[in-house]
Order: C-alpha cells, then structure tokens, then sequence
C-alpha cells in the first residue's frame, strides 16, 4: 500500500519559520523572566526511564517508616507542614524547617499503634520564628548556629545558644563578582558545612525571583523552578561563605535549577545536583582536580533534589521529588529549534495556575560517589512510583543512626528510609 503524502510548499514553510520568529521576538520582549534558550542534548535530563514495577518505597515493604506530629490538644493546628529537609544537631536532636517559617525540634519518639511499627509520632515545638520568607535547606555549624537558606532573604543564621533569644542573622544577599559587580542571591536553596575549614556551601537555584501566590496567599516557591525548567537558561550557582573573612565567592554556575548540596568528610570535594538536567555534579576543594568540576552522575529516572553524603561510607543520597517527565524531554527536542522556544515561551506566559504539575512519586537514589578503585555509580533506586505512601521527597539526610530521614515540601510527616 501507498502511503500518501501531503505536498508541502517550501515557500509556505519558511513562511512558518519566519512567523515563528516574529511571535517569538514579540512574546519575548512582554516576557520578565528572559527568552528560553535551546539546550544541548548533554545538557538534557538523559537518565533510564522510571520504573513503574519498582514499588520499593512502599510501607508495605518493610523499608518505610512516617513519622507525624503528635498535636496534644485535638482540633489544634500542626507546625510541621513542609518540613522540606531534617536537620541534626550535634547532640542528635532533629529539627527541620516549616511552611510557616519556623524552625521546630522532633523529639519524644512514640509508637502510634503497638501493633504497627510503621507509623510513629512525634513531638513538635517551636525553638525560633524565622520572620518573613520561606527557610528550607539548613545545617548546624560545631556549635549551636544554624546555617539556612531562605529563599526570600538569602543565606541566613540563627545561634540557638544566644541570650536572651536567639535572632536571626542575615549573612549574606548578595556578593561580589570578580569583575567587581554586585551579584543578588535570588533563590537560596541549600547548605552544607565543611567539617574541616567551617566554610559554608549554598546553592542559589535560578535567576527567577519568588513571589506570592495571590489566590493562597502563600509563597510560590514551585513556580521558579517550574520557569526555570522551561526556560532552560542554566543560571543556578553554587557559592560559598567564610565565616572568617565574612566573603562569599563564586564556586561553579551554569546548572539548570541548582539545588541539593553535600560535603565529604575530608572537605576534598562538594557536590550538588542540577535538577533538571538530572545530573550530581562535583566540585574538587582540594587534590590534584582542585578548582575543576565535573558531572559524575547521570542515571536517574527523576528530577534531583537534595543530596546528602555518609561521612562513614562512600555512599551519597539523592532526593527525587517527581519522574522526569518526557514531555519536558521533548519540548526541547522540537525541530527547528525556534519553534521550541516559542512553545516555550507561551508556556512561561500561562497564568500560573495552568503550569504544569508533577504527577505523584517520590524517590531516594543511593549513589556511590567513587573513589580510586570505582567509579561513581547509581546502586539502587528506593520509590513509590505513584506517591501513595510518600511522595514529592525534596530532602534527604542522613541520620546518627544511619537510617534516611525524607522530608517534602508537600507532606505534613517524616519518611524514614531503613535502606540497610
């Protein structure tokens, strides 16, 4: 049988183009957020496919366990919604910071039902009220001060053995470049502390600003990322802060949405993960790569969040806050590539109602970062492939027991991973 074929006038397809182009310029120029840009197939989330057979992360596995606030008075609001990522002091107490920018202790640890080890609860206290903002990643420093991110105001500190109270500090929203120029920090995301120098490594995931969602009310930290995955443009920095000099420099840019960050315990490296490129990248403070870095992970079937690396192992571990979704994939696969920006561009123009949402998962990959006998390597994938039991993981730590403790901007628990 002969296929038949639609004729198609050369004329009347530069004709396209040339529309293409004249919409794009035109929508491009109303738009606050900058032109998308095309991007390289190395830059592209390139990992395997999620698999929908994987159900490892369920509770009926044995391996998760959720952890909720235990609310004394009945009909009381809960303050643990959106702890985004579980924090431990060096005396083991866990904390974590909330949707309503507090930072609260989980303490007190309790059996729901004896007949289910699955479920715990918790207690919860209010230690500081962070003021105005939304405060996610954070890491206590060898004493009693809290290093955070907080989206709105940048890196942070509070010193919780302060008198009479502790108050917050902001260390720094903006730094100098070595040309001379001032720099903002526009979306502080997460931080780690080098155990060796004391220095502190935070990301600054993109260039978009955060506002308010009008109808809630609340702050919209999805819809950054969400521009910032369709745009394309690669602006996430990793920066670093000494507490000693009181200077920020620039450590590495160009990551598409800059996000989770992890130290070794040698201080010989940082890594951080480029969410929508699907990448962990790594950053050599000291050896014969020093000042290099490279991508040394790629094989994950979502999106990255936060990283978290064992300072007993050689092991690290990745947040996946949703699957990589190939619709995305092939939004920048559309040739000629102008009519993908454009595609793009309308996108970014939709009220942000109408953005796309990520479909129900959530995932934890444990990774071996590699050293002088391997290579880095992605050894097993943890998830909940439909989000029914956890989903939306957006940090992931490593506990004094060895066990990952999983936060979520969306949940109002604790995941418990059991991975040993």
């Amino acid at each position: 049988m002969v296929k038949a074929q639609i004729p198609v006038s050369p004329i009347g397809f530069v004709s396209v183009i040339f529309a293409a182009v004249g919409i794009h310029q035109l929508l491009s120029k109303q738009f606050p957020h900058g032109r998308p840009v095309d991007l390289a197939p190395s830059n592209r989330h390139s990992g395997p496919p999620m698999d929908p057979t994987n159900v490892s992360l369920r509770l009926s596995n044995g391996k998760l366990t959720k952890i909720y606030e235990r609310v004394e008075e009945e009909g009381s609001p809960g303050l643990m919604v959106g702890p985004e990522t579980l924090i431990f002091d060096s005396n083991g107490i866990m904390y974590t910071l909330t949707e309503q920018s507090k930072l609260v202790s989980i303490t007190d640890f309790k059996q729901k039902r004896d007949d289910d080890a699955s479920i715990m609860t918790a207690k919860v206290t209010e230690v500081a009220d962070l003021g105005i903002g939304r405060s996610i990643g954070g890491k206590f420093d060898s004493g009693s001060c809290l290093y955070f991110a907080d989206i709105l105001k940048g890196l942070c500190r509070i010193c919780l053995d302060r008198t009479p109270k502790p108050v917050v500090e902001l260390v720094a929203s903006r730094f100098q470049l070595e040309d001379g120029s001032w720099s903002d920090v526009t979306y502080a995301d997460d931080v780690d502390i080098g155990p060796r120098t004391g220095h502190v490594y935070f990301s600054d995931a993109t260039d978009v600003k955060l506002d308010r969602d009008l109808k809630t009310g609340k702050w919209d930290i999805w819809y950054p990322s969400k521009l910032e995955g369709i745009r394309g443009l690669k602006s996430g920095r990793l920066l670093r802060y000494k507490p000693e000099t009181g200077e920020v420099d620039l450590i590495a840019s160009g990551a598409l949405f800059a996000n989770g960050v992890a130290v070794d315990a040698q201080e010989s490296f940082v890594v951080f993960t480029s969410t929508f490129e699907g990448k962990v990248m790594k950053y050599h403070l000291t050896g014969e790569k020093e000042g290099q870095l490279e991508t040394i992970l790629t094989d994950f079937p979502g999106f990255l969040d936060g990283i978290d690396c064992s300072f007993d192992s050689s092991l690290c571990f990745v947040a996946m806050p949703a699957p990589a979704t190939p619709e995305l994939k092939a939004l920048f696969a559309i040739r000629p590539a102008i009519l993908s920006r454009l595609i793009r561009t309308i996108l970014m123009l939709l009220p942000r109602g109408l953005a796309p949402d990520a479909k129900p998962y959530g995932g934890v990959a444990i990774v071996h970062r590699g050293d002088e006998f391997s290579k880095p390597s992605v050894k097993q994938i943890y998830q909940d492939p439909t989000g029914i039991d956890i989903s939306v993981i957006t940090g992931v730590t490593e506990g004094p027991d060895g066990k990952l403790y999983l936060g979520s901007l969306h949940n109002d628990f604790i995941g418990v991973l059991d991975y040993q």
